[in-house]
């Protein structure tokens, strides 16, 4: 009786120290908590996370797939509110639908020491239909205040097998998460964590054995001739493999600098469709290989089919390249034809959405709509080009061959030993130069015989900016100076991209932030609409702070507003790749008059500063010639990619180069 007794007090301790997660069980103590215990910097935290993935068996439709998602969310303050919004995503085709049922969202204050409930209204919660094949379901929590609670439970109904990824990692940190999948055997699935997560969860395998009672009618005829039915019942036995993963202090996805995606890096458990196997044992595979991907993807009708259509354009392409002879110029004036014909929606897709005659009538359409009618002019134009499906950096890399490896497609054209890629859904992109959401890991060329190949996306080409830097220091120490500057490549895109809509003087105040007390003036930009062209800038200054003074001397930074301030690079370890995207080459060319009455005392010296070789180059050459200082400065960095295990000798070279390229002349008054 003792060992009873003590077994029923434990088992009741822990049932009320342990933190009751059942939906309205918000706590004093969690509405009361001010900062995550784990991570302090933390906006808001899931408190729990419960999601399970089932299919039910319905007799009349088959197996439907069902996802409960139940979450507890606590709000610390102001910088947190945007986790109180919600967004769930349904594919709808159409002909087939998901829903969302048994939605269920509150939020908890505590008012007076006394919990208040405030339930989300129905008028709270809308549908956006993002394109024929998908819609998202979105609500925001009312009454959000710093400490607030949010529950939020609902189902997804889909007709869908096929299993979306699982995120088990978010920007905020996890305090506990539960999740299973439970799969019957006639569907199976390849499954894997994303290969670039840092934090790997365990993951529990399984099988357990389920049992359906199917109800049967048989009808025939009677002894008495009449019709006569008979209803039975029979019990239906089958395993299901069953995935659990049970979690706790799952930490934030850290923002570090030099991360284009964060997500990319996001721990979730992947699924891949890979095969069914009905009763009779039949297979049906929908994973064999990306040859066999990639076929299923062209023999769609909002694909191969679309490529094949060039009425509704031969008569202005015609016109166009009429007399053209040279493949490149036809090329480049069918590129940018369809970029100023159709603009992009945003919506990704290697799959039309509206279709291309009808994005060519509209003038909008998805990345698909946009790439494919541009693949089909060119074909048109008797240029050698195929589609090339990418994943983007959001999407991760294909690991295992299926049609959801991919979500985005642009043009490619083959030429001699070389392939030029196309994407005509930015304005600023030209041959080559891709927007960055598309260049990741490898492309999938599909070619009009049925064959397909792989295609490294780097970037090849070296981004170069090229800075000339004249100052003549006054008796007064202020200084007067031109700049020119030149730009190729990613860096003249982005720096389209980035000033496209300025006027005039938002390009004067862009120019002149956190250069200290400098006016600016002539500033000229050559070629900023021709975009095949490098951007070339110049402008005039006067800069008041460049110097500072300490009695009879002067202490001068040759490189001026251009040096850094700090290095980027601070953290003792790296948890993801810096990823520059591409390889680069800068250059700066500083000439320096002094002011009579002044004499050098000291130079930076000489130097060179390498990373690992040739992955990465410093140079810092300084000349005295009188009156006249002269510094030649370089950057040359041919390795765009620095893994977490180059990241101590990396931040070492950039150290050094933010050193060198702030040290000071020291000039002497005589």
């Amino acid at each position: 009786m003792k060992k009873i007794a003590y077994l029923l007090i434990f088992i009741a301790f822990n049932w009320t120290n342990a933190q009751d997660y059942r939906f309205g069980k918000v706590s004093k103590e969690e509405l009361q908590e001010t900062a995550y215990p784990m991570d302090s910097e933390a906006n808001a935290a899931i408190l729990y996370l419960n999601q399970k993935t089932y299919y039910n068996y319905v007799q009349s439709e088959g197996f439907v797939q069902i996802t409960e998602v139940y979450k507890r969310i606590k709000i610390y303050n102001k910088d947190g509110y945007d986790w109180a919004t919600g967004e769930i995503e349904l594919r709808d085709d159409g002909s087939k639908r998901e829903s969302v049922v048994s939605l269920k969202t509150v939020t908890y204050t505590q008012e007076n020491g006394k919990i208040e409930v405030t339930k989300l209204k129905k008028d709270g919660m809308f549908d956006e239909k993002n394109n024929k094949y998908w819609k998202t379901s979105k609500f925001t929590m009312p009454n959000i205040k710093d400490g607030c609670v949010i529950e939020l439970e609902y189902k997804i109904t889909s007709p869908y097998i096929s299993i979306r990824d699982i995120n088990l990692q978010y920007g905020i940190p996890i305090k506990e998460l539960d999740m299973y999948v439970r799969i019957p055997e006639y569907f199976n699935f390849n499954k894997y964590v994303n290969p670039r997560a840092t934090y790997i969860p365990k993951i529990i395998n399984s099988e357990v054995m389920r049992s359906e009672v199917l109800h049967l009618k048989n009808t025939g005829i009677g002894a008495n001739g009449f019709v006569k039915s008979n209803h039975s019942s029979e019990k239906w036995e089958f395993k299901e493999n069953k995935t659990e993963i049970k979690l706790k202090n799952v930490p934030a996805l850290k923002k570090e600098s030099y991360v284009s995606e964060l997500s990319t890096y996001k721990t979730k458990l992947i699924w891949e469709y890979a095969y069914s196997r009905d009763l009779k044992g039949v297979v049906k595979n929908f994973a064999t290989s990306w040859d066999e991907v990639t076929k299923t993807i062209y023999d769609d009708t909002g694909f191969g089919a679309e490529l094949k259509q060039t009425k509704y354009f031969e008569d202005e392409v015609s016109a166009l390249i009429k007399g053209v002879t040279d493949k490149t110029e036809k090329m480049n004036l069918i590129f940018n034809f369809v970029k100023s014909k159709v603009k992009w929606n945003d919506y990704y897709g290697f799959i039309t959405d509206n279709g291309v005659k009808k994005a060519y009538k509209e003038g909008v359409g998805n990345v698909a709509d946009i790439n494919l009618m541009l693949t089909a002019m060119l074909r048109y134009a008797k240029i050698n080009a195929n589609p090339m499906l990418v994943s983007t950096r959001s999407n991760d890399i294909p690991v295992f061959p299926a049609t959801g490896g991919f979500n985005y497609v642009v043009a490619a054209v083959e030429v001699l030993n070389d392939v030029v890629i196309l994407d005509a859904t930015d304005k600023f992109s030209t041959a080559n130069v891709l927007p960055v959401r598309a260049i990741n890991w490898q492309g999938r060329i599909i070619r009009e015989a049925g064959t397909s190949a792989w295609f490294d996306l780097s970037p090849k080409e070296t981004v170069k900016e090229n800075t000339s830097l004249n100052a003549k220091i006054n008796d007064d120490l202020s200084i007067d100076g031109k700049v020119r500057g030149q730009m190729t490549s990613f860096a003249a895109k982005n720096f389209r991209s980035k000033y496209e809509n300025f006027n005039t003087e938002e390009k004067l105040m862009a120019l002149e932030k956190d250069k200290g007390e400098i006016e600016v003036s002539n500033y000229e930009v050559t070629d900023m609409d021709v975009i095949d062209k490098p951007i070339m800038y110049v402008y005039d200054y006067n800069l008041k702070n460049g110097l500072e003074q300490i009695g009879d001397k002067v202490f001068l930074t040759p490189m001026l507003f251009f040096a850094p301030k700090e290095n980027p690079f601070k953290d003792d370890k790296r948890e993801y790749p810096i990823d520059f995207v591409y390889a680069m080459n800068d250059r700066y060319t500083i000439n320096v008059i002094i002011p009579d009455g002044y004499v050098v005392e000291s130079m930076p010296e000489n130097s060179v500063v390498q990373f690992q070789g040739s992955a990465g180059e410093f140079k810092y050459i300084a000349i005295a010639n009188g009156k006249m200082l002269q510094f030649l400065i370089s950057l040359d960095l041919n390795q765009s990619l620095i893994l977490p295990d180059e990241y101590s000798d990396f931040k070492q070279f950039y150290q050094l180069m933010t050193e060198k390229q702030t040290e000071k002349v020291v000039l002497k008054k005589i």
